[in-house]
């Protein structure tokens, strides 16, 4: 099998960056379904290879840089790194998919528990929680953040009331109790959204699968940045349905309006087990609210890295 027609990694550097995550986006619904070329079923996966090669590079140049402002890694799926003030804090971090079977690269989980301060977690899913991680970090004495009905057996957690706050260094999170995406209470998936303030005032509110249309009403509204899950939080967004009263745009802005933030980060498009069972990738719907809306936009594919401060910076010219 040859290895050419494996998808191009979006590069963010790139003009045509947006049209690079849609292909990709569109190999995987072709390619990597049940019974196609690139099954994900099957190992050794090429088309995973090729993608983990891309994010364990990206985590290297991670680990290794330097500086005084905000630094993001974004990893699989809604996977995010921050490092700021001396201090490394993951959320929803997975570090490779478990569910196909799929070998870790030797020692990768137990370098990542090595190399963050903590972690925090939104739910229990398996694309945001991964259970060898939190064994991990509690091998090497890192504090694990969660709602208390979430963890699975066996792991040590800190867990967190609904406004609660706790700090890593300068990092100050609160945990803001929150209805996950296409449920109608809280109690059916036990979340946790956090609101993450960052030494010099920089502040982000990261959603996990949290519906960003309702609850959450702790959260203070002008955040820096504002991570969202994909798609849609609920049917009356989703194109064809028939509880349908709205469009993904009107999601997007009815969360703008709702929390005004400086910048809004698009997560969860392209999951591999959501596009193995069926859904799309999605891609082409984070680009339209890309396009559409007016305020900064951002999705980041996942190994890459981002200056959030840099990138304030130029939010606050616009």
């Amino acid at each position: 099998m040859t290895h050419d027609s494996l998808p191009q990694i979006p590069d963010a550097a790139t003009p045509d960056y947006y049209r690079q995550l849609v292909e990709f986006g569109r190999f995987v619904e072709r390619e990597c379904r049940p019974g196609c070329r690139y099954d994900l079923a099957r190992w050794p996966n090429p088309f995973w290879q090729k993608v983990e090669a891309h994010m364990l590079a990206g985590l290297q140049r991670f680990l290794e840089a330097d500086g005084n402002g905000i630094t993001m890694l974004q990893w699989y799926n809604s996977g995010v790194l921050f490092r700021a003030a001396g201090k490394v804090i993951a959320f929803d971090l997975v570090p490779v998919p478990r569910y196909y079977g799929w070998p870790e690269p030797g020692g990768l989980t137990a370098r990542i528990a090595a190399a963050i301060d903590a972690l925090c977690i939104t739910h229990n899913h398996q694309d945001h929680y991964d259970e060898e991680l939190v064994k991990a970090c509690n091998i090497a004495g890192k504090p694990v953040f969660m709602h208390p009905d979430a963890a699975s057996d066996g792991v040590e957690i800190a867990k967190l009331s609904d406004g609660a706050a706790f700090s890593i260094g300068q990092i100050v999170c609160t945990a803001r109790y929150a209805c996950h995406v296409w449920r109608s209470r809280p109690e059916e998936v036990p979340l946790t959204a956090f609101e993450v303030e960052f030494a010099g005032g920089f502040r982000i509110v990261f959603c996990g699968d949290a519906d960003y249309t309702r609850g959450l009403a702790g959260v203070k509204p002008g955040a820096d940045a504002l991570f969202i899950t994909w798609r849609n939080p609920g049917p009356q967004y989703e194109d064809g349905h028939p509880e349908q009263t709205g469009t993904t745009l009107d999601a997007a802005r009815l969360a703008i309006a709702r929390f005004a933030p400086q910048r809004l980060v698009l997560q969860h498009y392209g999951e591999l087990d959501h596009v193995y069972k069926g859904f799309s990738a999605s891609y082409e719907m984070a680009v339209e609210i890309v396009r559409e809306l007016t305020l900064p936009v951002s999705i980041h594919f996942w190994g890459d890295r981002f200056d959030l401060t840099e990138a304030l910076k130029k939010d606050l010219k616009v």
